[in-house]
């Protein structure tokens, strides 16, 4: 870790004697555009939390920040671990991550096929200068796993002021962050936090580092950014039995002890753009890599998981702009080598006679693959229909392959050929081979442009390909997947307004998701289901008085089962059941009072309704209320106190809900009430 920080400083070193544009702010300004999410200019479901808010929050974990988002739920796991819905269900699984696409400054974190579940902690969203969400699918713009939406993590700009965080809580939390610059041409923001955890063994210790530097090479500007995250955790899993949640000293224990993961990344990108008249081009080449290591604890014979990659890629946009509409065109290209194995430290002797003798101790798996992505894409903006009536429209076509290859003997027997009893071992290698997903994706609507209130209509497709894990990690007696893509198509209509003291958003959108990979009951991978989901989402902004303002989010999902199987888990999923772990409501309102030009206070409700934990609808959470608050005083025009309180009257809840047959009942148990105090110095 050391070594790659030093190397990357040297080159930013390097890179600071070139010779700086005097036009420094446009360089910032166009780095920007090219960088957010409102680069896309007439999408109508993205959502943004201000930098402002993100310091104030001073957030632990992205779920403080995204229940502020409509439409969107990161549901908390063990310390930094997270899953994820947007206008979805939560959704599990080895691929299922593959439904959401993370982004960093417009960048994907992670190659196509290769998602991780808790992506967020891979971000540097702890010193952001803003967070953006786009609910629905976004794959005409962005490409594969941008099905269900996108998040993306905004840097600060190199012009941020300098500052130094701290913050300090329970559980022996504290945190210190850094942002230093010469509010010119180079930045540096480091972020370190410790946490003990609430749970007994779960505590974690994690770094982020992002250095930035922006000049001038030849006739382009150019932005360099490099940013490294590290992770060491000690993991706690579910807590079973029904309501165990409820019992404050049962939800502290961790019966997973000897659990843990550690994740590091690297991610270095360089952006060149140019703007010539009515045009913009850009080119962006970045490369990335990742390692991590965790223990299946919720495995028979908890295995461990080591896996890696090593990423390259380039994106070439232009966008040109004419008297009538904008015309907005792409390619990117992008190549990674992903490998996986996993290991089984100890014979397995204490579970079922079955699990017993078919998860050998030994290696599992042991695999590469070879990755290539080739993706061209084209939209028009703004295209003047009349004088308060304009089309948007994009299209992309992607090429994916993945090469796999196998490092162990073929099929489902130990690490060194011997058979397993029961009819061979649980889990099962396919040999070599490639597979090619080639998508079409696309978007069209129409937008208004009133000066207080308008109104918009679209229809789009999004589509994830089927992950490397789904379609070569195979258990049992599945020899091959041959899976296609999910896809989903999404209407929506909806409405922004912008009044005087009152503004928002509502949208409204149904649509339908086919292909869908899940585990059938013979624990075979396949891609026959399909999913229906509608909801309504809203947003509003109201300025009580020049010192009060409540913002408050609402949402509602409908998300149902649209084919019959028996999964793997013993669920019988039937037409119409309402697919689990998905709340009908969820809202979050916040009062914001300035008593003064120093002082202010907030207030804020988060609600969710109950939901089903499993598949047949015959098992539920109850749903909870928490309320939190947050105080912050400028000492003076350096000095700034925040005091917040999070959980505050102390609600026992669950952050997420299940239910299996296998082990019942079972919770990811809520953070009591906790205290934090925050400092800020600027400088």
């Amino acid at each position: 870790m050391a070594k790659k920080l030093t190397l990357i400083t040297l080159i930013l070193s390097l890179f600071s004697g070139i010779a700086f544009s005097e036009e420094i702010q446009e360089i910032v300004i166009l780095e920007k555009k090219l960088s957010s999410l409102n680069g896309w200019s007439n999408n109508q479901s993205i959502t943004s939390i201000s930098e402002k808010e993100l310091d104030d929050l001073d957030a632990q974990h992205p779920k403080q920040i995204f229940r502020r988002s409509p439409g969107l739920w990161i549901s908390r796991g063990s310390g930094q671990e997270h899953l994820t819905a947007i206008r979805s269900p939560v959704l599990t699984g080895p691929g299922a991550c593959g439904s959401f696409l993370v982004l960093e400054d417009g960048l994907p974190v992670r190659p196509t096929g290769f998602c991780n579940v808790n992506g967020l902690f891979e971000t540097f969203f702890e010193m952001a200068s803003g967070l953006e969400t786009i609910t629905g699918p976004a794959s005409a713009r962005y490409g594969a796993n941008a099905m269900h939406g996108v998040v993306n993590i905004l840097s600060k700009p190199i012009t941020s002021e300098n500052k130094f965080y701290t913050n300090f809580g329970p559980n022996n939390y504290k945190n210190f962050k850094i942002r230093t610059s010469n509010q010119e041409n180079w930045s540096f923001d480091g972020h370190f936090a410790n946490n003990d955890g609430f749970r007994d063994k779960s505590g974690y210790d994690q770094q982020k580092i992002k250095i930035q530097s922006i000049f001038s090479l030849s006739s382009w500007d150019a932005a360099l950014k490099a940013t490294l995250t590290n992770l060491n955790q000690e993991t706690a899993g579910y807590i079973n039995g029904l309501d165990s949640y409820k019992n404050e000293e049962f939800s502290r224990r961790n019966f997973n002890p000897d659990a843990y993961r550690d994740a590091n990344s690297q991610r270095v990108s360089l952006r060149l753009t140019k703007e010539d008249k009515n045009t913009v081009n850009s080119i962006t080449s970045y490369i990335r890599s990742n390692d991590m290591k965790f223990f299946q604890h919720f495995l028979p014979g908890t295995p461990l998981e080591e896996n890696n990659h090593k990423s390259l890629g380039i994106n070439l946009q232009r966008i040109s702009e004419y008297n009538s509409f904008t015309f907005v065109q792409g390619l990117q290209l992008d190549f990674a080598k992903v490998e996986l194995t996993e290991t089984q430290k100890d014979a397995l002797t204490t579970s079922s006679a079955f699990n017993n003798a078919t998860r050998p101790q030994g290696k599992h798996y042991d695999y590469e693959v070879d990755s290539t992505v080739i993706a061209v894409f084209a939209g028009i903006e703004d295209y003047i229909l009349n004088k308060n009536l304009y089309l948007f429209a994009d299209t992309r076509a992607e090429f994916i392959e993945y090469d796999y290859s196998n490092n162990m003997i073929s099929g489902n027997t130990r690490e060194d050929g011997t058979k397993c009893g029961f009819g061979g071992c649980y889990y099962n290698r396919p040999s070599d081979r490639t597979d090619d997903f080639n998508e079409i994706s696309a978007r069209i609507g129409i937008i208004t442009n009133y000066e207080s209130v308008n109104y918009f209509a679209q229809i789009s497709l999004g589509f994830r390909p089927p992950q490397i894990n789904e379609a070569y990690r195979l258990q049992k007696k599945q020899n091959v997947t041959d899976l296609d893509s999910e896809t989903l198509t999404m209407l929506e209509v909806g409405s922004r307004y912008d009044w005087q003291s009152l503004s928002g958003s509502l949208s409204l959108y149904q649509s339908k998701k086919k292909n869908s990979i899940f585990r059938d009951s013979q624990n075979f991978i396949v891609d026959n289901g399909k999913t229906d989901h509608k909801g309504i989402e809203l947003s509003l902004d109201w300025l009580i008085s020049s010192n009060n303002i409540i913002s408050t989010n609402i949402t509602y999902g409908d998300h149902k089962y649209d084919f019959e199987t028996d999964t793997s888990m013993r669920e019988k999923i039937r037409v119409g059941n309402e697919i689990d772990t998905a709340p009908k409501m969820m809202a979050n309102l916040i009062l914001n009072s300035n008593f003064n030009e120093d002082t202010s206070l907030a207030f804020e409700i988060e609600y969710m309704s109950s939901y089903y934990t499993d598949a047949a609808n015959l098992h539920e959470y109850e749903g909870h209320t928490l309320y939190h608050a947050r105080f912050t005083r400028k000492i003076n025009d350096t000095f700034k106190i925040y005091i917040r309180v999070e959980n505050m009257f102390d609600k026992a809840y669950a952050e997420r809900a299940d239910f299996n047959a296998f082990g019942g009942d079972r919770y990811f148990p809520g953070l009591p009430r906790e205290f934090y105090i925050g400092l800020e110095y600027t400088f």
